[in-house]
């Protein structure tokens, strides 16, 4: 299958891009639709759409991203990264961790990796589950309807199947006795993913209810939460959703009084799936921490203050990254001298990691348009077991005025067709 896309690069022997027929592609638009709600491109109402390629990546690559997790967790399991101060609010208590997630392990991540001639380099990673259900779901409907031989879907195993996948959630979220999951977010109808809050609503096999943030109170030291009738349920298995980056800067957490609970506050008979807290330590805040041939040089932005402005170090040759940052919010992909001494006067240099640029591999495909791959793996992890699904974005990039190249990989800067979420499929060797 490779040697037909190979050419005398490295990585065209180990990915390619292939068009998904016209057919085929409504299919599976229709089945996200229908199944999850998932409104396709911006012509459907839609803040992202499907692309109408999959992604077919070699098994030896896929394993490469894999050590590079491996590689990751166990740095986050080993204590080896640098202690933080998480913001107010945003502490743990015991008590109200999975016993899993008391000893340094995270459940859930999602890790992201550029496509550049010389192979993966990582762009982020961050302890969420984005869209494993949905990525599971159209990655096996395309795979059957293209019948594709000598592939797989799930990334740590070719042998995984879809109730191993099942089971690793049930067990993460709804614990022994299979409890009832509240899946919390907010603005709830209005996040662009809540296809996938549906999607695991729909085929996780234990009770899902999705509750806005407004909703939770607490009493008699438990939340509960009210219902569209007015009825009062408690929560036991709390799975959050709610970005830290969107909960401080935008609700103002902890003091806006429509938060009528706190994640630092002990709760009685309440397991946190996936406690925030996880969102700060495991997150782009490592990356200048990472010894990795995967991973581009990078720094703290109040470390390296001198150099950029004495010129050692390019403006050109750097993007910042805000550590509590997600889905984009305050990235700075062209930052000038003008925008540091800004930072400075507002003392936020801390709030900043820079990280070299990379060079996206430009494919041609046969719509006659150039585009770029981001890979994500995402994660799921028990002590006895793990599950990784991949999933891909294709987008596209544009040259600036002074030559430079901005790529342009999130969701909103490729809603149109030939770009998007796309399916991902492993090659055996």
């Amino acid at each position: 299958m490779f040697n037909h896309y190979s050419t005398t690069e490295k990585m065209n022997n180990q990915i390619f891009l292939q068009r998904i027929s016209d057919k085929i592609y409504g299919e599976a638009v229709n089945f996200l639709r229908d199944e999850y709600y998932f409104l396709n491109g911006a012509e459907n109402g839609g803040r992202m759409r499907l692309a109408n390629y999959f992604v077919g990546i070699s098994q030896g690559l896929s394993d490469e991203f894999i050590t590079f997790i491996n590689h990751v967790v166990e740095q986050t399991k080993n204590n080896d990264f640098p202690t933080m101060n998480l913001p107010e609010g945003f502490a743990s208590q015991d008590e109200n961790l999975t016993d899993f997630e008391k000893t340094n392990n995270f459940s859930f991540g999602s890790f992201d990796m550029a496509v550049t001639e010389n192979g993966l380099q990582s762009i982020e990673f961050q302890a969420i589950a984005t869209y494993p259900f949905t990525a599971t779901k159209i990655n096996q409907f395309i795979k059957n309807k293209l019948n594709l031989s000598n592939t797989y879907i799930f990334a740590n195993d070719k042998k995984e199947t879809w109730d191993d996948f099942i089971s690793i959630y049930q067990s993460i979220m709804g614990g022994k006795y299979k409890k009832p999951i509240i899946l919390v977010d907010r603005n709830l109808q209005h996040q662009k993913t809540n296809f996938e809050f549906y999607a695991l609503q729909k085929e996780l096999g234990i009770s899902v209810d999705m509750v806005d943030i407004e909703a939770i109170f607490e009493q008699d030291k438990m939340l509960f939460y009210q219902t569209a009738t007015n009825e009062k349920k408690k929560i036991e298995r709390l799975y959050n959703r709610v970005l830290p980056s969107e909960a401080i800067y935008e609700d103002h957490y902890p003091s806006n009084l429509k938060w009528r609970f706190r994640y630092d506050k002990l709760y009685h008979d309440l397991k946190f799936i996936n406690h925030p807290r996880k969102l700060f330590e495991v997150s782009k805040r490592l990356l200048p921490y990472l010894d990795h041939p995967f991973n581009p040089p990078a720094f703290e932005l109040k470390n390296v203050v001198s150099e950029f402005l004495n010129g050692s170090l390019s403006y050109l040759d750097y993007v910042w990254k805000h550590k509590e940052g997600a889905a984009g919010f305050s990235l700075i992909l062209s930052p000038t001298e003008t925008i540091l001494k800004q930072l400075i006067a507002e003392n936020r240099l801390s709030d900043y990691i820079v990280q070299r640029k990379v060079n996206y591999k430009i494919f041609k495909t046969d719509d006659g348009l150039e585009k770029i791959v981001e890979l994500r793996f995402m994660t799921a992890y028990t002590k006895e077991t793990t599950n990784i699904i991949p999933m891909a974005r294709i987008g596209h990039c544009v040259k600036q005025e002074n030559g430079s190249m901005v790529y342009k990989i999130h969701f909103g800067d490729n809603n149109r067709l030939g770009y998007g979420l796309a399916p991902v499929f492993i090659f055996s060797e």
